[in-house]
Formats: C-alpha cells, sequence, structure tokens
C-alpha cells in the first residue's frame, strides 16, 4: 500500500496544475475580453496570447483574438487565427464567413467562392453567405438576372434588410432601370424610416437625377420626423446653400447650432457657409463660439488657423498652427496647413519633408499626392510632380486640379498630345471651366494652330470680361503671329482691366524692347506710375527694376543704378535688382560694391539660396575657401538639391583634394538632377581623375567634348585623362587641340609642358 501512495500524490498533483493552468487561462481571457470591450485591442491581445501558450486549443481565446487583430487592422494575423479556428471548429459557419471576407477582400475569389458554398450547402438562407455570394458575382460582372434572385431572397428571409435594397438600387440605377431604382429606394425608407442614411440615399438619388422638389421634400419630411436631430437640418441646409438660397441655408445652420450648442460641427459649417459669402466676420464670430465650447480642440484650432490662412493673415495661421503641433505633432490637417505656410513662405523642400511624412502613413492619400505633386512642381521637378499627380488621378478620376496641372506640366514640357489628352478630360468635368479652356488655346497656339487659339481666346473675353487672362495670352498670340500692333492693344486692354497685372506691363515693356524703342518703353514706364500713385510697393519695385533693365540697355550705368537702388527700396525682398546692380559692380570690378550688394540681399532674404550660392562663387573667385565652402554648404541646407551648388561645392573640394569621397557623391547627385550638363559632366569627371579613376574620368570628359567641341578646358582635361592611361596619341590630340581654341586658359602651361614630354 505504502508503494502506491507516491503514483496517487503525483497523479492529484498533475491534476491540480492542469486545473491551475486552466485557471490562469480562463482569467487571461477574461481580462482580455475586458480590454477588448474597452477598446485597448493590443493589451487584449497580449492576454489572449497568454491563454493561448496555457490552453493551445482554446476556441474561445482564438475567436477573441482574432477579433482583435480585425480591430488593430492586422488582416493576415486575423486570417492565420480563423484558419486555426477552423481546425478547432469545422462546422462553425461563422468562421468560413470571416475567411471567405478576407479571401473576397484579397481577391482570391476561387477561394471565397469555395468557403461560401460551404456555408449555404450547410445553411442556405444565411444572410451574410448570400450577400457575400452576391459580392463575389458582382465583382465576376454578373448581371442583374443573376444578383436580383439573391437579395430578393434575402429580403423574403428578412424585409427590413436595407442594404439588399440599397445595393438593388444602384443596380437598378447602373442598369438605367431608374424607375425601380427610386422605388426600392422608397420601399427602405418605409422600412427603416428612423435610419438617416437610407433617406440620404434617396436625397442623393433625386440630387443626381435633377428632381431637387422631391429631394427637398425627404429632407423635410426627416426634420418633422426628428426635429431635435441635428444631421437633418444640416442635410438641410446645405442643400439650400448648394442652391443659393442662402436666407433659407443660414435659418437651417443657426437652427443647427441652436439644437446642439456642444457640437462643433454645427458651428463650423455655419462658418463655412458665411466665409463662402464673402461674411469672414460673421463666420470668425461662429469659429470663436465653437472654441469657446471646445477650448483645446485641434481640429478647430486648425480650423481657426485655416481661416487665417484663406484670408492672408499668414502670420496669425501660422502662430495658431504651430500651438497645434506643439501639443500634437502628427496632427495631419495642422501639418498639412503647416506644410501650406511654408510654400507661402517660399520653403518649398520643408513644405515637401512634411507631405512625404504625410504620405509614409497614408501613401494612397489623395490629398498627400496632391500637395506632394504641387509642391515638386514649385521646386522646378516636374517630372517627379506627374508621379505624385498621376497617382491622385489614379485614386480620384475626377480631380479637376490635378487634371489641369497635369495638362499644364505636359504642355510646359511641350508635349502637347498629353496636355491635349489632359485638358479634354479637363473638359469633360468641367465643359466651362476657364482655366481649362484657356491652357486648351494656349495648345492650339504652340501647334501654330491660330484660328483655333484665337477662337478660344475670344470666346473667353466674351464670356468672361473681366477676367484678363485670355486678354494676355491673346496678345501672346499675335506675338507669335508678328502683329506686334495687336499684341499691343490686346496688353492694354488686359492692363485696364487690372492695372497691377505685371506679367502684362512686362510684356508690353518688353515688345517695345525687341524693336528697340527703349525711350518708349521707359515713357510708358513713368506714365504707369504716375497712373497707379496708389501702387502697392510690390508693383513699383517691378517698374523701377524695369527701368533699370532699358537704362542698361541705352548704356546709362548711372541712370540705371539709381533705378534698381529705388527697386530695392520700394520692396527690399525682391531679389532680381540685387543681381542686376551685382552684375554692374562686377562688370566694374568694383569688388567691394558688388560684395555689399549680396550682404544687403541676404539680409533682407536669408531664408534664400540664391545670396549665399552667389556669395560662394564670390568668395571662390577672391580665394577666400573657408567663406566659400560656409556659403555652399548653406545653399545645400536649404535646398540639398540645388545643382550648382553641388557642382561647384564638389569641384571646389575637388581642387583643393578635400573630402574627395564627399565630392564625388555631390557631383553625382548633381549630374543625377541636373542631367548631362556639360559643366557638371565636368566636375564629375575631374574627381574620377583626382582619385585615379581614369576610364570614367574619359568617359566624362568625352561626353563635355562631344557637346561642346569647341570648349578649351574639356578638351584640355581629355587629354590629361588620356595622358594617364598612356594614350599619349589622344592625349596629344586633345590637348593640341584645347592651346589652337585658346593659348592662356588655366591649365595651358601644363598642357604644352605634357606636349613637351610626349
Amino acid at each position: 500500500m505504502k508503494r502506491l501512495l507516491p503514483f496517487f500524490l503525483i497523479f492529484f498533483i498533475t491534476l491540480q496544475g492542469c486545473a491551475s493552468e486552466q485557471e490562469k487561462a480562463d482569467t487571461f481571457i477574461r481580462e482580455g475580453n475586458a480590454y477588448f470591450e474597452k477598446q485597448e485591442y493590443a493589451k487584449a491581445e497580449i492576454q489572449l496570447k497568454n491563454a493561448l501558450k496555457l490552453t493551445p486549443d482554446s476556441a474561445q481565446a482564438y475567436h477573441l483574438l482574432a477579433q482583435a487583430y480585425l480591430k488593430q487592422k492586422k488582416v493576415q494575423e486575423a486570417f492565420g487565427t480563423f484558419l486555426r479556428l477552423e481546425q478547432l471548429e469545422p462546422d462553425n459557419l461563422e468562421t468560413k464567413l470571416q475567411l471567405a471576407s478576407i479571401y473576397f477582400l484579397a481577391n482570391k475569389r476561387p477561394e471565397a467562392e469555395k468557403k461560401v458554398e460551404q456555408v449555404l450547402a450547410a445553411d442556405p438562407d444565411n444572410i451574410t453567405g448570400l450577400y457575400l455570394k452576391a459580392g463575389i458575382l458582382g465583382s465576376k460582372k454578373a448581371g442583374l438576372e443573376t444578383l436580383e434572385p439573391i437579395y430578393d431572397r434575402i429580403l423574403a428571409l428578412d424585409p427590413k434588410q436595407t442594404k439588399a435594397m440599397l445595393l438593388l438600387a444602384r443596380i437598378y440605377e447602373a442598369q438605367g432601370e431608374s424607375a425601380r431604382a427610386e422605388a426600392i429606394l422608397k420601399r427602405a425608407v418605409q422600412a427603416t424610416p428612423d435610419d438617416l442614411n437610407i433617406s440620404q440615399a434617396l436625397f442623393m438619388y433625386y440630387l443626381a437625377h435633377k428632381s431637387y422638389d422631391k429631394a427637398q421634400i425627404v429632407l423635410e419630411d426627416l426634420v418633422r420626423q426628428k426635429p431635435e436631430a441635428v444631421q437633418p437640418r444640416i442635410m438641410l441646409a446645405t442643400f439650400h446653400a448648394d442652391r443659393q438660397e442662402n436666407d433659407l441655408a443660414e435659418a437651417s445652420f443657426l437652427k443647427a447650432v441652436e439644437l446642439a450648442p456642444d457640437n462643433p460641427l454645427p458651428y463650423m459649417l455655419i462658418a463655412r457657409f458665411y466665409n463662402a459669402n464673402e461674411q469672414p466676420d460673421k463666420a470668425e464670430k461662429f469659429i470663436k463660439k465653437a472654441l469657446a465650447v471646445h477650448p483645446d480642440d485641434a481640429g478647430l484650432k486648425t480650423v481657426y488657423a485655416d481661416f487665417y490662412f484663406l484670408h492672408k493673415a499668414y502670420k496669425k495661421a501660422e502662430e495658431m498652427v504651430d500651438e497645434v503641433l506643439a501639443v500634437r505633432p502628427d496632427f495631419p490637417q495642422a501639418k498639412v496647413l503647416k506644410g501650406k505656410l511654408l510654400i507661402i513662405r517660399k520653403q518649398p523642400h520643408q513644405a515637401g519633408q512634411i507631405f512625404l511624412s504625410l504620405l509614409k502613413d497614408e501613401p494612397d492619400s489623395v490629398l498627400y499626392n496632391f500637395l506632394m505633386g504641387s509642391v515638386l512642381l514649385e521646386q522646378g521637378k516636374p517630372d517627379q510632380a506627374i508621379s505624385y499627380l498621376a497617382k491622385t488621378l489614379k485614386k480620384n478620376p475626377r480631380h479637376l486640379k490635378a487634371r489641369i496641372i497635369m495638362a499644364d506640366i505636359y504642355f510646359k514640357q511641350a508635349d502637347y498630345f498629353l496636355a491635349e489628352t489632359e485638358i479634354n478630360e479637363a473638359l469633360k468635368l468641367s465643359p466651362k471651366n476657364y482655366n481649362a479652356l484657356l491652357l486648351k488655346g494656349n495648345i492650339y497656339a504652340a501647334r501654330k494652330e491660330m484660328k483655333k487659339a484665337r477662337a478660344v481666346y475670344e470666346e473667353l473675353i466674351q464670356t468672361h470680361p473681366q477676367n484678363p487672362a485670355a486678354l494676355f495670352s491673346l496678345g501672346n498670340l499675335y506675338v507669335m503671329d508678328k502683329q506686334p500692333d495687336k499684341a499691343l492693344d490686346a496688353y492694354e486692354k488686359a492692363l485696364a482691366i487690372n492695372p497691377n497685372l505685371m506679367d502684362v506691363f512686362i510684356n508690353i515693356i518688353r515688345l517695345y524692347s525687341t524693336q528697340k524703342e527703349y525711350q518708349t518703353a521707359l515713357h510708358r514706364c513713368d506714365a504707369h506710375l504716375d497712373a497707379m500713385a496708389d501702387a502697392s510697393p510690390v508693383v513699383v519695385s517691378i517698374i523701377q527694376g524695369l527701368r533699370g533693365d532699358l537704362f542698361m540697355a541705352l548704356g546709362n550705368t548711372d541712370a540705371a543704378i539709381k533705378a534698381f537702388d529705388l527697386s530695392i527700396q520700394n520692396n527690399p525682398k525682391f531679389i532680381q535688382p540685387y543681381f542686376s546692380l551685382a552684375k554692374i559692380f562686377h562688370s566694374e570690378k568694383n569688388d567691394e560694391k558688388e560684395l555689399e550688394t549680396y550682404k544687403n540681399l541676404l539680409a533682407q532674404r536669408p531664408d534664400q539660396s540664391a545670396p549665399h550660392f552667389y556669395l560662394g562663387t564670390f568668395y571662390e573667385q577672391k580665394g577666400e575657401d573657408d567663406l566659400a565652402q560656409t556659403h555652399y554648404k548653406k545653399v545645400l541646407e536649404l535646398d540639398p538639391e540645388h545643382v550648382p551648388a553641388l557642382n561647384n561645392l564638389a569641384f571646389f573640394f575637388a581642387e583643393r583634394n578635400k573630402e574627395m569621397n564627399k565630392a564625388l557623391d555631390m557631383a553625382r547627385k548633381a549630374k543625377e538632377l541636373g542631367g548631362e550638363i556639360p559643366a557638371i559632366m565636368d566636375t564629375l569627371g575631374w574627381i574620377y581623375y583626382k582619385k585615379g579613376v581614369y576610364d570614367s574620368a574619359i568617359e566624362e570628359f568625352s561626353s563635355c567634348v562631344e557637346k561642346e567641341p569647341e570648349n578649351p578646358v574639356f578638351n584640355y582635361h581629355l587629354g590629361l585623362a588620356y595622358n594617364k592611361k598612356w594614350d599619349y596619341i589622344n592625349a596629344k590630340k586633345y590637348l593640341e587641340r584645347a592651346l589652337e581654341l585658346e593659348k592662356d586658359f588655366k591649365g595651358a602651361d601644363e598642357a604644352r609642358k605634357i606636349l613637351e614630354q610626349i
């Protein structure tokens, strides 16, 4: 008997251990379920995994874990969990339906069909299975005759299945059976009169068919049925606003605010309504009211910042959006607005970084792709912009702005076929869109289809007499057609509409200049200044800059300097007159004045790369290496893709045998961004030469000589590289050619020395 005692003791302990593990697992499941109900899905996942470590065959734990995965959008993990559940409970139809749904979403129709067939074989009246079957057949382009019986069966099983009614309405509409679509939608409303979404579907149907009276009746019925509900009031207000029935819209919006004083949405919508109707004071009043109710709401603060942005109060907008981002650095709406503000501040690179960070989280976002495309265009990178705009249009083919911008890019690249293709698509969306029609005319003009272009412009001038853009384009057309008098007439008419249009005024002055009528052009500048006594300093600055250019053309340098100085006085941030002055001082070898001009520009525009670049060039020419290097590096801080700075700094390092690997990286990047520009290829070749990679150097120098055979330095460099390869025939050929082209270029003495040795 004593011998049996240990056996029973071990058995008892084992049983106790099993019971203990089951109890622990049950505790984990309870905790997981509690976390799930509190929507803390990640914590639920951890507890359920703990349960499964103790009880690997717990169907309850697997079921909850699969749901936790789905809530976290971990579809792959959920799929694996459902597969395991199916092994544990092969007859569980719910699990099979979940697997069918995942297969269907992953475009694995055969696998989805198989699971649905298994469900319907076991339960022919399973409504979820019937919906899935219809969805799969619909994805295979099945017609009404196949799908209608399935939805009819669902409605026979449950007459209140409004989802089936809505899907049938969509099919009827696609088949052109509008009466049946309307009837089934009415039936859906009768089945669930309290369901706003169903009434909204009927409302949208009437809107699509321009049955505005019926659409209004649907909304008014909703308001009568739910007098205290906010959503029907908002829908009715929006309906009236879209039809420009502003008094009715305002009354409905105000009622919505009254019904829900703690809900920020009605405040925001009425603010948008007032803003659209050019009543900014009223709009701001309601934004402030919303913020008084929810003072810490990041969304409301961003809306307020956006309000400032729309009204060009950029400083206030920036202060408010920075306040939001200080608390919520990843708030998408605030980041979007910050990016737009950076574009306004002429900092497109920084704006692009923001939009890229947003795209990292939402790569398919229509808005973010559009903004990224726009900012790349702002940076002068149309080819890169196209890829983002194309993605915008792939996700939303009806994005009118993206379509017009794409057309404009192709137009500027002289790809008139693609430009016309895109603009025709835009005109399908908005046949009378002014900008689209104007671009259509410009495409005709570029193709020298003068009659077609003129017809488009003249129609736009007739339909939009107060818009000067078509007159401007008509003037350009006459310039192309060598009819300067008609061009001048069109420009003057455009300027009469808006005297501040400097692109039009510049073309008038340019027209006089091409005919060498510099004095006439000067008189025109003076007359425009006299006529615009209250002109903005920006406009005055541009005109003074034009006067400076005209004085330069007349050879009157002193008068030109005075005009450029006046240009700067009126708009110290206008870059062009600084460069014009610096050019004069450079030609006069007045280093002190040239340097002072660049420094003055830098003081006014520290955010711009251009002054740093020219200072870098200036200091490099004067042999002040440290200062040159400092300014070139600053250029690349402000604009990492500034091709001339990449090239110059790379050459700067190569000439001094400093940081050669960095120089090589910069030169390669410059070539990648700038293309096969001889000066860039020469820099890259020079670095290869300095590093002893002579074959690569020869390849770059050969391309330079091929493109610019009369350049002595390129021939010299190619000769040097051949010499290092012991190819003395080619070395002699190119060194001699370099000296033929110019006797005293930098390196000429070295070329003669090598030729003597050869």
